[in-house]
């Protein structure tokens, strides 16, 4: 997938994700699921987006970055929440994979 394509608003970037296949190889083999659910944090006026007010700490630092990255946390001491980075470097926003169709 081309940068560009994650270096828009997350909110655009989200929608156009619905749909999508996501892919995860590893040595021990590979799953995949069509992407059915995303939320979108829009940044520096989002107070639910780990980078509110501007909050650049080493935690939040990939979303500062360029659109496209991974950004994955663990929360409530159980699950791993994967995100993607969004807009261009310096607008802190991320799109949440909140749900997968399993296909492998």
């Amino acid at each position: 997938m081309e940068q560009a394509f994650f270096e828009r608003e997350a909110t655009a970037v989200a929608r156009d994700l619905l749909g999508m296949l996501l892919v995860n190889e590893t040595p021990e083999g590979r799953t995949s699921g069509i992407i059915t659910e995303t939320e979108a944090y829009s940044g520096i006026n989002d107070p639910a987006c780990h980078a509110y007010p501007y909050k650049r700490t080493p935690r939040t630092e990939v979303l500062f970055g360029p659109g496209g990255r991974a950004y994955v946390y663990f929360i409530y001491g159980m699950y791993y929440c994967f995100n993607i980075s969004a807009n261009r470097p310096g607008e802190p926003e991320g799109v949440l994979i909140r749900a997968l169709k399993p296909l492998e």
